[in-house]
């Protein structure tokens, strides 16, 4: 079986976004565990990362057309070679594809947000993931919350989607601790959080949970936020600018930080919080698991799942929920030993190979029917 992968978004090696980093990896791990199929790789550009070095039955085809890649370049593709089978990792199946075609959506985030996205935007993801919904011959979600949201916006019949977990890697993750690069915290403890600096991820709440946490609660703990600014960081930065100046100084952006650094900073912090508006899936929570560190997150839409009673769930809305959660980890050894327990033996649930497996398995069924 010859099996077509848009791979376009596999090959970014900093400033990844969840589709490009799900891309990648699942690519990845298609390549350890099949040997029969053939793999065609379509590509603007020659990969230059990890991608690079795939057995031999992964090809790539180079076909340079960086702007309307999926619409046009592989619409042309499309129309005079066909695949057995189609993936798109993402939700922008081109206007013509192969009947037997496989659509990833990860999350309709911006029918729950419309304020974070242009008229044109709103109106192009709308578009994209209603077409890929219902031309895509299965649809994968990487949560039951996903397949619930194609159903209640775009009536997809259930029968047709396929809920397929993320992974992580474990071997970047196992909890075996390397002093950190950066001495700007001088051993100091710290609560982590990894994501877009955002408002759709909660950072004024988390930031006054924060501050309810320093201010009534007597903890010598900094906030260590990992990521790039986003829609609504001025917002973010002149909330923090109000703050009291011992506050202030403790509130720590460390930017984009590489995987395996940012790992590192899992690993040594005494808490991850995650208590965003709005996730497809979380894959934050699941690596904080595997680094045998306690996790406080959103009780909204994908989290409790993906969590599943190995984390402390809070009401994003309510500094008082998060800041309460915060301080029952740091002051009680049970809670965070209970916490760190449960959710490592969650955590080993999460691989990249059994999503592969599963992906492959639905590529197949797709080609036979």
């Amino acid at each position: 079986m010859q099996i077509g992968i848009d791979a376009s978004r596999a090959l970014k090696t900093k400033f990844k976004t969840g589709i490009e980093h799900y891309t990648a990896e699942i690519i990845k791990a298609l390549a350890k565990i099949d040997s029969e199929n053939q793999y065609l790789l379509y590509s603007p550009k020659p990969p230059t990362n990890t991608l690079a070095a795939l057995p031999s039955n992964f090809i790539y085809k180079i076909m340079p057309f960086p702007r309307l890649w999926s619409q046009v370049r592989l619409s042309l593709e499309f129309l005079f070679n066909k695949p057995d089978v189609f993936f798109e990792p993402a939700h922008t199946v081109p206007l013509i594809h192969p009947k037997n075609s496989v659509i990833t959506i990860h999350d309709l985030g911006f029918k729950y947000f419309p304020e974070l996205y242009t008229p044109f935007e709103k109106r192009y993801h709308n578009f994209s993931a209603d077409f890929s919904a219902r031309h895509g011959k299965i649809v994968i979600v990487p949560s039951e919350n996903t397949k619930n949201d194609l159903i209640k916006f775009y009536n997809l019949p259930a029968a047709k989607i396929r809920v397929v977990p993320h992974g992580i890697d474990h071997s970047l993750y196992y909890p075996v601790k390397q002093p950190l690069k950066d001495t700007s915290l001088d051993r100091a403890p710290y609560l982590f959080f990894i994501g877009r600096l955002e408002e759709k991820k909660n950072i004024l709440g988390l930031l006054e949970a924060y501050a309810l946490l320093r201010q009534e609660r007597e903890i010598k703990h900094k906030l260590v936020l990992a990521g790039k600014p986003g829609f609504g960081y001025e917002k973010i930065k002149e909330r923090m600018l109000k703050f009291p100046p011992h506050i202030q100084a403790d509130i720590v952006e460390l930017g984009y930080v590489p995987e395996e650094e940012l790992s590192q900073w899992m690993r040594h912090a005494d808490c991850f919080v995650f208590v965003s508006f709005f996730e497809g899936f979380g894959i934050p929570v699941i690596e904080a698991m595997a680094s045998n560190v306690p996790v406080v997150c959103s009780n909204t839409t994908s989290l409790p799942e993906v969590a599943s009673g190995a984390a402390i769930l809070v009401d994003p809305k309510s500094p008082l929920d998060i800041s309460a959660a915060l301080s029952k980890i740091i002051h009680s050894q049970k809670v965070r030993g209970n916490l760190i327990y449960k959710g490592r033996k969650r955590a080993l649930n999460f691989t990249w190979e059994k999503a592969a497996k599963a992906t492959l398995e639905i590529l197949k069924e797709a080609s036979r029917e």
